[in-house]
């Protein structure tokens, strides 16, 4: 007999090295990942490359596991001595690799908005930021907004909101999930289940 309430949490976060750490690729070929999700249940985040020169000369491949349960590939022009991100929302990484030899050193991580699959928030947890600011829960197959929370301008203000009854599904479908933007918030934590 499965547990009807079973529930989890994620704090929004961000890493720029949690898939390779500070490598400077002599050749084409695949990079060593030092890990291939950045959690459990599903939930992911856009892959961010760092670059510390112009590496737009160069294109990153790739495959993994959507947020929205598709297995894709997917390719990104290298940074110009800035971090770009992926087009897809990664729940799993299963290789990165490099068309070419890059000039300087690339960090590849995550970050971004948060993606959650298809589940239900019952709970959110805040830390304010200094300015007044927001956090924004959108479904992506219809860009309807779940959620909208105005936070106060007080770096130390806390609050949290817990829903009501079954609380607010992100998805109707399993090919389908949300994401929770923060803007001007130091920290978020989302119970979901």
């Amino acid at each position: 007999m499965g547990m009807q309430y079973d529930v989890w949490s994620v704090k929004i976060r961000s890493s720029a090295a949690f898939y390779v750490s500070s490598v400077t690729p002599s050749g084409a070929g695949a990079l060593t990942l030092l890990k291939t999700q950045p959690g459990i249940n599903g939930y992911g985040y856009k892959v961010s490359i760092t670059g510390v020169s112009d590496e737009s000369g160069v294109t990153f491949t790739i495959v993994g596991r959507t947020v929205a349960g598709a297995n894709v590939t997917e390719t990104v022009t290298g940074p110009n001595a800035t971090t770009v991100y992926s087009t897809n929302y990664f729940s799993k990484i299963t290789s990165i690799s490099v068309s070419a030899g890059t000039t300087g050193a690339i960090t590849v991580g995550y970050g971004g908005a948060l993606a959650l699959p298809a589940t239900r928030i019952k709970g959110l947890y805040y830390l304010a930021g200094a300015s007044a600011g927001t956090v924004v829960v959108t479904r992506n197959s219809d860009s309807q907004i779940l959620l909208e929370i105005d936070t106060p301008a007080s770096a130390t203000q806390v609050n949290s909101l817990y829903m009501a009854a079954e609380g607010i599904r992100t998805a109707y479908s399993n090919d389908d999930f949300a994401t929770v933007t923060p803007t001007n918030v130091t920290a978020v934590t989302l119970i979901c289940g």
